[in-house]
């Protein structure tokens, strides 16, 4: 967690094209999504996504609303890109639930148990939870998504 409200979710690379659009580090989870029109935060400043697609094989290009050159954007390379998690109901993965680094140090509902980090292995996603030993794959068999709350299902690990 960065600020209350805001989460690190990339980080900006070189430009790309003389269209304003740059490279983008971006976390996994959002990688497919369409997220033109959104608002991320860099260095403080709130920036909106005017076009966002893939690059080549795993590599994400962004572009911002009124910023339309090389020299407009060089002076974001190599920022931090963060999330606000007002966006928290905006995205979700096919289990219907929402990017785990939002809960990251969070208790989670129904339990005692936080949420202390994540791992992507071959594309699923490994939840590290307080008090049990090995990740608990962060999927609908385990986790499950009401209200804006992340409840852990099923701590031992049994379907």
């Amino acid at each position: 967690m960065t600020n209350q409200k805001y989460f690190l979710v990339g980080k900006l690379g070189k430009p790309h094209s003389l269209k304003g659009f740059q490279y983008i580090n971006i976390e996994y989870f959002f990688r497919n999504f369409d997220l033109r029109k959104i608002t991320l935060q860099i260095d403080g400043v709130n920036f909106e996504v005017a076009e966002f697609k893939k690059h080549l094989k795993n590599r994400n290009l962004i572009k911002f609303k009124s910023y339309d050159t090389i020299e407009s954007i060089s002076k974001l390379r190599n920022m931090d890109v963060k999330i606000n998690k007002d966006l928290l109901n905006s995205f979700f993965n096919e289990d219907k639930l929402p990017w785990p680094g939002f809960f990251i140090g969070e208790e989670l509902k129904s339990n005692n148990y936080k949420l202390l980090g994540y791992e992507v292995l071959n594309n699923i996603y490994f939840c590290k939870i307080s008090g049990i030993e090995m990740s608990i794959p962060y999927n609908s068999n385990f986790f499950n998504f009401q209200n804006n709350n992340l409840t852990l299902l099923d701590s031992s690990l049994t379907i």
